[in-house]
């Protein structure tokens, strides 16, 4: 596999990866932007410099949260993946805005789990979800803790 990390800066508009869009086949991916970001001399400013990973059998690539990738298969594969919900930094609370806006019943199911065994991550999530309401976001106020489709 043939994976390009871009570290958290790098705008996703700049590297083909805009949130809400569909995702550009790998192989195109390579054919229009591959040269573009590995460009020496100033064609691609280094804090966007992708680190670039050609991953052989029986290794293992960590994606650290946060960084847009992506992965070309360079023969016949399987992949393993496995998300981690670190509740250190800012990340904790962008994975609970994401998983409210795309995967709302599973957030409600989590949000029971992290109630009934890690309540100090309870109180995060409610102070930041209030915020959020009390700013106005549309994610926040669409959201409900007390409707599932799973019970």
């Amino acid at each position: 596999k043939r994976w390009m990390l871009f570290p958290p800066s790098t705008p996703g508009d700049k590297i083909g990866m805009v949130e809400g869009s569909p995702q550009i086949p790998s192989v195109i991916w390579f054919r229009d932007y591959y040269d573009l970001v590995t460009s020496s001399g100033g064609g691609w400013p280094d804090e966007w410099k992708p680190v670039e990973v050609l991953q052989q059998p029986g290794e293992t690539v960590f994606v650290p949260s946060g960084w847009p990738h992506i992965v070309l298969n360079l023969q016949l594969s399987v992949a393993v993946t496995h998300n981690y919900a670190s509740e250190f930094g800012p990340l904790f609370t962008t994975m609970w805005k994401d998983m409210t806006i795309h995967e709302a019943d599973f957030a409600r199911r989590w949000f029971r789990g992290i109630q009934a065994k890690r309540p100090d991550l309870e109180t995060i999530i409610v102070h930041f979800h209030q915020d959020a309401v009390e700013k106005g976001e549309k994610w926040a106020t669409n959201f409900s803790f007390l409707t599932t489709h799973d019970s």
